[in-house]
């Protein structure tokens, strides 16, 4: 515990414990920062909490390189509730101007105080002082790379990945783009509403979200939440990114066929599916885990969907049992580096980790050609951003399979990628997408 258990709940407290908590652990940052706003009294000490939990995990590389140049002790030889009350005051005095710095400087010292490290506060207190005294300047290093690090808060090796993949200049943009909260996308429910109909009622219940210019029956909105929104409650739509749409507009789904998504869960590319055919057909929709299982289900329910049929299944193991299917999906399981900015927590990996993905993916691609029938279409998709575990693993595929084909993208993606493609790489740098890769192979007949 980071703080004692007579500290009142406040939103410094609520985000100290969060931070004290992933610090320690690897907590996943949505699920810890629930379960700590609940504790809060009203949505604006909630929102305050919010920012500064998600601020601070974001900019972790930035603020941790701040708290070693300005105090000369390396991080690690630091206790966490000593760092999360360095880091939380490091980031209101540099990024919330809103706060005045000497509320930054005492309400970070009082958190510590009141932790069981209270004999640390003369330390913060003075590390925040030099701060502000020095100009809240930040002293950044020469080496272009190490200066991203730093700026961008984003790991090095995932900063040498990119540029290996698409160059420096890249690299850094995409550093710099992980930065700041991404915008909110939903589907609109076709089965149950239309896109002007929702359109409207989100702006009726405050939240502004307007048509993606790219991808149909998709919304964006550049801020707000859809907590007790009806139209997200009562299932006229529902949140998923515009790149995780298009995977399932890859599928190209047609009413009355059999269509498998092998890796299905929370199942929002089985909803768009389901959507596209008209809810004719059937969507056997797998996951490993029963309770996620589940999610499909009642997510389903919500939308009035009755063509999917969720279950439990190994995606990369083959059931004999199921028979072919018209379209298979595989969006694997990834290191996530197209997502950075949702989940700032995947800052924390490290290669070592994401090291056997590429063996994963490549046995689900395998195993999923024992259910595509003759003439049927398979597509392979990731939320990273790292050609190991997407183009390579496509032209590895190919290679392994020369029973499939490439088969070019559907309509939907001719202003995304040149025609013919049957490859596409989507980004926040085009588009404002989550990072996305989506290959599409045909089965020959």
């Amino acid at each position: 515990m980071a703080l004692k258990t007579e500290t009142p709940v406040t939103p410094r407290a609520a985000a100290f414990t969060g931070i004290c908590r992933m610090l320690k652990d690897k907590s996943y940052s949505n699920l810890l920062l629930d379960s700590l706003l609940r504790q809060l009294p009203d949505k604006r000490a909630r929102a305050f909490a919010s920012k500064l939990f998600y601020g601070v995990l974001e900019r972790e590389i930035t603020l941790q390189y701040m708290i070693e140049r300005l105090s000369g002790r390396p991080v690690s030889k630091l206790d966490p509730e000593v760092t999360a009350a360095l880091e939380l005051g490091l980031y209101q005095l540099k990024w919330m101007d809103a706060v005045p710095d000497a509320a930054a400087v005492n309400e970070s010292v009082n958190l510590i105080k009141h932790s069981y490290k209270k004999s640390a506060a003369g330390f913060v207190n003075g590390v925040l002082r030099r701060f502000t005294r020095e100009g809240k300047e930040i002293s950044l290093p020469e080496d272009p790379m190490k200066q991203a690090e730093v700026l961008y808060s984003m790991p090095e090796w995932i900063l040498n990945l990119w540029q290996r993949d698409y160059g420096v200049e890249t690299a850094v943009k995409l550093a710099e783009s992980c930065l700041g909260r991404p915008p909110l996308q939903l589907r609109v429910n076709t089965l149950r509403s239309n896109l002007d109909k929702v359109s409207a009622e989100l702006k009726t219940a405050g939240l502004y979200a307007f048509p993606h210019p790219l991808v149909p029956d998709a919304l964006t909105a550049k801020e707000g939440t859809v907590s007790g929104l009806p139209a997200v409650n009562e299932g006229r739509c529902y949140v998923q990114d515009a790149a995780s749409q298009l995977a399932a507009w890859a599928v190209d789904p047609q009413p009355g066929e059999t269509i498998f998504d092998l890796c299905a869960a929370p199942g929002g590319k089985s909803f768009t599916m389901a959507q596209l055919m008209k809810d004719e057909g059937q969507i056997l929709s797998f996951d490993l885990h029963a309770s996620r299982v589940r999610l499909i289900a009642e997510g389903a329910n919500r939308l009035g969907i009755s063509c999917i049929h969720p279950q439990t299944g190994d995606a990369g193991g083959y059931n004999p049992d199921l028979g072919l299917a018209d379209r298979v999906l595989c969006d694997v399981p990834c290191a996530g580096l197209g997502v950075i900015r949702r989940k700032p927590e995947i800052r924390r990996k490290t290669p070592e980790e994401i090291a056997g993905l590429p063996a994963v993916q490549a046995r689900i691609l395998d195993n999923a050609v024992h259910y595509v029938k003759p003439g049927g279409v398979l597509v392979y998709s990731t939320c990273s951003l790292n050609q190991d575990e997407n183009d390579r693993i496509a032209e590895q595929f190919l290679a392994r399979h020369p029973d499939f084909s490439p088969s070019p993208l559907p309509p939907v993606f001719e202003k995304i990628a040149p025609a013919g493609n049957h490859t596409v790489t989507l980004s926040p740098l085009e588009g404002d997408f989550d990072g996305f890769y989506i290959a599409r192979f045909t089965k020959r007949v």
